[in-house]
């Protein structure tokens, strides 16, 4: 039995999934499994993710594109102790793996990661750092790309809502905290900032702080989040 089960839901990430195996492939802790679950691909995704089959990497396949199920029957499949679900276009430090398991000990039952962002334009670097200030500092706990939970917690608490796939991440984190601590583990991930080069920082900003707002409300809605491919 493996100690990861690292979850990568994927829908049209032709341009990504490959960095983002990549990475888990060159990790220095090599005990996991990776889970891949396509879900409603019309590019080349589903191509990549089996030609990287082998026996550390299964692939599953749904037919319409949803995140938290594909999440789910990410889970439902897992055989680790230790749940890490990952965007499919972010990438692990090559030492990743190894400082989670020694970081994320019983008294935490949920956590994120540092991130950085795979552009060097200064404005995508300071909100990345104002992300990882909130997460470091515990004043909002979310994701940075990367989420880490126990799979027997995941189950106990119904894993992640399927009538989400925005903020979901977050959802599931308060959920989970009912069970133990958050904390967010000094490793990185380098995650896509094409939602800010496609939107500028202000829509990107001003997008965050409405869902936000009807998060707090009870009104946040699933059709309300536009997918950046």
């Amino acid at each position: 039995m493996p100690a990861f089960s690292i979850i990568i839901p994927a829908h049209n990430e032709e341009s990504y999934l490959q960095k983002t195996l990549d990475s888990i492939k060159s990790q220095t802790l090599q005990d996991y499994e990776m889970i891949l679950v396509t879900n409603g691909c019309t590019d080349k995704t589903e191509e990549i993710a089996k030609k990287n089959t082998d026996t550390k990497i299964r692939h599953l396949s749904l037919p319409k594109p949803n995140v938290s199920v594909a999440r789910n029957a990410g889970a439902l499949n897992a055989q680790g102790e230790t749940l890490l679900f990952l965007d499919a276009d972010t990438q692990l430090a090559s030492d990743a793996l190894e400082k989670i398991k020694k970081k994320f000990t019983e008294e935490y039952a949920v956590a994120t990661t540092l991130a950085r962002p795979d552009s060097g334009k200064v404005s995508h670097r300071l909100a990345v750092s104002f992300k990882n200030l909130y997460h470091y500092l515990g004043i909002y706990q979310g994701c940075s790309g990367a989420l880490i939970c126990r799979k027997k917690d995941f189950h106990a608490v119904g894993g992640y809502n399927p009538e989400i796939i925005v903020r979901e991440h977050r959802k599931l984190a308060l959920k989970l905290k009912e069970l133990g601590k958050f904390t967010c583990i000094a490793t990185e991930v380098t995650t896509s900032m094409r939602r800010y080069q496609q939107w500028g920082l202000l829509k990107v900003s001003l997008f965050w702080a409405k869902k936000w707002l009807q998060d707090r409300s009870g009104k946040l809605k699933e059709s309300s989040y536009e997918i950046i491919r």
